[in-house]
């Protein structure tokens, strides 16, 4: 039986979506068991308005803390906080009573916590944020990292990124030679800065990495790679970037198609494939990001996580426990790196 230990406090939203999303694949898994984590009389009351709780009651249990940390909480609180919801849910996979985490709390809090708890995975100095991007081809999606984890990156970082995203990529998404892309400002291999120039070195020289060479950001979602490998800050930019536009684009092209009455008439027709481009482009969909690098299986949601997007998110989770993704990871890395 696989088991989740679920941080529901600390996001944006409260613990309704959390709870709601929890219910949601337990009834979809039948071989899942989910640890909820955080303040018991307010996990029972909200249990007590789901119509699923009673059905699942056997395959989900409390784990009371009496703290939360909140999203503008500093670093350091994941320590003084000893009993909060967050810390308690990294403590209970540390000690192996459960198979992976899940918060969509604060996320400085959450790396510093994964890293005094938790640890990396040896021979790794820095972990890294890893969500998943729709592209324009069909149920394909491209693995990006570092998207904010780290603020500053050197080229062996950005190796291990290469290494762990294959190992990950070929465990869960069956690819078995995936394309690894450089995100840089042209696609020249003397482009970019230092970062750049030594990171493609390392990725071209490596014969067990299926390096593709730079990739301009307008081409992320174009489906050419699997993989695209970057330092945090830029891959934060990055991601929020193509969010905030996707998000803008879809709304902008709502109110165009449905501007006078004939214009609505003819967007009738053409509703079916509006929400089927929403639906594919909508981060909701794809709202979990893998911290890559740390010893066990660890997922933080967005912050601002409803339903939809902490269920994207507890549905990676799961894959990533059936495909004993943690495990492939270290031993990629010491393949990869022949130690």
């Amino acid at each position: 039986m696989k088991t989740i230990a679920f941080d529901v406090m600390g996001s944006d939203l409260g613990l309704s979506p959390a709870i709601g999303a929890a219910l949601k694949i337990l009834n979809e898994k039948k071989d899942l068991k989910i640890t909820l984590v955080g303040n018991k009389t307010e996990i029972e009351e909200e249990l007590k308005k789901q119509k699923l709780a009673s059905k699942l009651v056997d395959r989900y249990e409390i784990f009371p803390t009496t703290e939360v940390i909140k999203m503008t909480d500093g670093i350091l609180e994941i320590r003084r906080k000893k009993d909060s919801s967050m810390a308690k849910a990294i403590q209970i996979v540390e000690q192996g009573n459960a198979n992976a985490i899940v918060t969509g709390g604060s996320t400085a809090s959450f790396i510093a916590g994964c890293h005094f708890i938790l640890k990396e995975f040896e021979g790794v100095k820095r972990p890294g944020f890893m969500p998943t991007i729709p592209t324009v081809i069909e149920d394909k999606v491209v693995l990006l990292l570092d998207v904010g984890a780290n603020i500053e990156n050197d080229p062996e970082d950005l190796l291990d990124f290469a290494i762990m995203a294959t190992a990950y990529s070929q465990s869960t998404k069956g690819i078995a030679k995936p394309l690894v892309g450089l995100l840089n400002i042209g696609e020249e291999k003397s482009k970019g800065k230092e970062l750049q120039i030594e990171t493609y070195k390392l990725l071209s020289e490596n014969p067990k990495i299926n390096f593709y060479g730079n990739i301009e950001p307008r081409e992320i979602i174009s489906g050419d790679v699997d993989i695209i490998v970057t330092d945090g800050f830029t891959g934060n930019i990055t991601l929020k970037a193509i969010e905030g536009m996707g998000k803008k684009l879809l709304t902008e092209i709502k109110k165009a198609v449905t501007k006078g009455p004939f214009r609505k008439i003819a967007a009738l027709s053409l509703k079916p494939a509006f929400k089927e481009v929403a639906s594919k482009f909508d981060y909701k969909n794809h709202a979990g990001a893998i911290l890559l690098g740390i010893n066990k299986i660890a997922f933080k949601s967005h912050g601002s996580s409803d339903l939809r997007s902490f269920h994207a998110t507890l549905r990676m989770t799961y894959e990533a426990i059936e495909n004993d993704v943690d495990n492939k990871l270290r031993k990629s890395l010491k393949e990869f790196k022949g130690s």
